[in-house]
């Protein structure tokens, strides 16, 4: 993920035309998705209005309605993106099976290896899935566990994982133990040592949720991997909403066993995730889905999960390069800014209760009005300002988590901002 920019495009171009996908040099052809490169060019400061408006303008296409700061659900597509995307479902449709069995294998091989550049790894240790939960279950439940093995899972981790360690528990498989991490640390030491005070003598994973899709926390994975590592535990990573979202290498995390999302900061049509497993964890690790015929250790005995959407798929490239066009830092630094605009101008409000730690999150922010309920507030804002959010479970209050796109303006977040204090003085 630390290519150049425009040594990943060449490489990229490269691989999409000898597999006859369409680029995001061809799909600039089309009037309505033009690129123009000098529109990348400027340095796009996080609080340059003017720049980030052009690009909202002329490469998203979001609704007039409402205000959408809900971007966590999945992203908008960028213009071309879209556009390759609607070519690619016409192709798999006009040419039906003959394309799916004589030419598709061929694509998804190219986007692969494409795919495995993006994120630094070997190709061998990567299969697509449908999305991170699909992705993580995989690991989860193919995971060499031996009875009383334990992990270790707090209330930030994202219910699906929850749930799917449970369900392992209730089989007699493990034992989960559980813990309160802090809402608002005040540093990555804070939080290593949490992790660090409740590893026992059976603690054989550790389930690290790299974002937290309830309160945007940014949990310091290289770090505590390293510390899991020199105890003998494996960390199962879930980086659905760190992919696209903020800087990081995935070989540099150190997890052997790591979940993403494509269709969350990427942009890539909904139904792309990706599971990574370092290459010699592999031949222990059991399919969940039933596959006998190939090796041991090809992580492609994991991924025999039926057909698989080949339009989705094959746009994977046209939503990498433009995420590379637009830049990981630049992004980051971007949403950063949109995210702590709100939070700043209402964090002093007596009726307000933040619960995202402003210098240890990423765009993900979320917060609590005292004696109202989540659910009511996410209502009250969309009904009477038409800004959508969306109410999340965070113990018996909830809270309402506000994800803002690189589309979102500051006038945006400030109209958040103001609706919420009008309504806490309620």
């Amino acid at each position: 993920m630390k290519q150049g920019r425009k040594k990943f495009l060449k490489q990229l171009g490269a691989g999409l035309l000898a597999a006859g996908l369409p680029t995001i040099a061809h799909v600039a052809n089309a009037a309505e998705t033009h690129i123009d490169v000098n529109d990348f060019t400027d340095d796009g400061l996080p609080d340059n209005e003017r720049f980030w408006k052009r690009i909202a303008r002329k490469y998203y296409n979001v609704a007039d309605d409402h205000i959408n700061l809900e971007n966590g659900y999945y992203g908008i597509q960028p213009k071309p993106v879209l556009h390759a995307f609607q070519k690619n479902i016409v192709t798999a449709n006009e040419q039906a099976a003959r394309f799916a069995r004589k030419d598709y294998p061929g694509i998804a091989s190219v986007v692969k290896k494409e795919l495995a550049a993006f994120l630094e790894v070997s190709e061998e240790e990567i299969i697509i899935t449908r999305n991170a939960t699909e992705a993580l279950n995989i690991a989860i439940q193919g995971y060499p566990f031996k009875p009383g093995d334990e992990v270790l899972l707090n209330q930030l981790d994202y219910f699906s994982m929850v749930e799917t360690f449970k369900m392992l528990e209730n089989r007699g498989l493990l034992k989960v133990n559980t813990f309160d991490m802090p809402l608002l640390p005040l540093s990555n030491d804070e939080i290593i040592e949490q992790y660090r005070k409740l590893i026992t003598a059976k603690t054989k994973v550790i389930l690290l949720t790299h974002v937290s899709n309830i309160n945007g926390l940014i949990i310091p994975v290289t770090e505590i991997a390293a510390m899991a590592k020199a105890k003998g535990i494996d960390t199962i990573t879930d980086s659905a909403h760190a992919l696209g979202q903020i800087p990081f290498s995935l070989p540099q995390l150190g997890s052997d066993f790591v979940g993403f999302n494509l269709h969350k900061w990427i942009g890539n049509p909904v139904g792309a995730g990706v599971l990574y497993i370092k290459k010699e964890r592999i031949k222990e690790m059991k399919p969940l889905y039933g596959d006998v015929a190939a090796a041991e250790n090809s992580i492609n005995k994991l991924a025999h999960f039926g057909t698989t959407p080949f339009a989705v798929v094959m746009t994977i490239p046209d939503s990498l390069a433009f995420h590379r066009m637009m830049g990981i830092e630049k992004i980051s630094k971007r949403l950063d800014y949109l995210k702590t605009t709100w939070l700043n101008a209402v964090k002093d409000h007596p009726n307000v209760e933040v619960v995202t730690p402003v210098n240890l999150s990423a765009a993900i922010a979320s917060f609590r009005i005292k004696n109202k309920t989540a659910a009511e507030v996410a209502d009250h804002l969309f009904k009477e300002h038409k800004i959508f959010t969306v109410a999340r479970q965070l113990g018996k209050q909830g809270c309402v988590r506000v994800t803002p796109g690189i589309y979102n303006s500051a006038a945006d977040v400030q109209k958040l901002a103001d609706a919420i204090k009008l309504l806490a003085d309620q």
